[in-house]
């Protein structure tokens, strides 16, 4: 199976320093690294050419966002089997593509799959191995949540098994498949896309699974945390409202922010004697 390694970069040079070669030298050898660059200014693009030969570059003339970023990858490298979109924060041991796709093939259901996300400075910093994410749990509400978020790495997170939803930062899809659901909307600039795309492959009958034997290390928020939480947030609200009514429709999509935004200030009024809708940005 050949597969496309799909890094979205704006502006993260950095990163690129730090986690690309890891990425590099992944031993899956049926794989390409394909670079989308948002319209960087931080010398990223001569800095792939300088240092990454062999990785093809992707040069928007607009930061397209995350989504956006990767159906442009695939747009302009479209023969492959099966795509991983990757974050720039994110490094990686040699054999944690391998794994992924070993599911993927033996897993005739599978639309998606996903690993164990870890914490990476509790990797580089000390021996704990702290939890990120083992796939992603979506309640009722289409609220979703990191399983086993800030827990100690145990071994009911090694397993292969069905999840709901599985984080972007590291999110192998069949090509097939990715076609079929349109990609990712391109209404959501960032945040809510990965939980959209999972949920959408889930409506086409696939199964979404996550493999807690192939891991990665997130460097988590480094790409994003210059938005602010304020931005971060109203993005998330925007885009779970969008994927709500793209897929329930727009009274339902009413009906779930209007219980997020009751419970949320039943919430405050009781454990706040006062609150602000600036803080209800800051907290969600």
């Amino acid at each position: 199976m050949k597969i496309g390694i799909i890094i979205v970069n704006y502006n993260g040079k950095h990163l690129l320093e730090k986690n690309l070669q890891s990425v590099v030298d992944t031993d899956y050898e049926n794989s390409e690294i394909i670079v989308v660059d948002n319209a960087s200014v931080d010398g990223s693009i001569e800095y792939l050419r300088k240092n990454f030969p062999t990785v093809k570059i992707v040069e928007s003339k607009d930061n397209l966002g995350f989504g956006r970023g990767n159906n442009l990858g695939v747009k302009e490298y479209p023969n492959f089997d099966a795509y991983l979109f990757l974050n720039n924060d994110v490094s990686v041991p040699k054999d944690w593509l391998g794994k992924l796709v070993v599911t993927l093939q033996e897993k005739n259901d599978a639309g998606a799959v996903g690993p164990k996300i870890l914490y990476s400075k509790e990797k580089l910093g000390n021996d704990r191995r702290i939890i990120n994410s083992a796939g992603i749990y979506v309640d009722k509400h289409f609220m979703p949540y990191d399983r086993y978020d800030k827990e100690n790495d145990n071994t009911k997170c090694t397993i292969v098994e069905e999840v709901d939803a599985i984080m972007g930062g590291a999110f192998l899809i069949r090509r097939d498949v990715f076609e079929k659901t349109g990609g990712f909307n391109p209404k959501m600039f960032l945040y809510y896309e990965d939980i959209d795309l999972s949920l959408r492959i889930r409506d086409l009958g696939y199964k979404i699974y996550y493999n807690g034997n192939a891991e990665v290390y997130h460097d988590h928020m480094a790409s994003s945390k210059k938005l602010g939480m304020r931005k971060r947030n109203i993005m998330n609200m925007q885009n779970r409202f969008r994927s709500i009514k793209s897929r329930k429709g727009f009274w339902v999509a009413i009906r779930e922010t209007i219980w997020y935004l009751f419970n949320w200030t039943l919430w405050k009024m009781i454990y706040s004697k006062k609150f602000t809708l600036k803080e209800f940005l800051q907290d969600r």
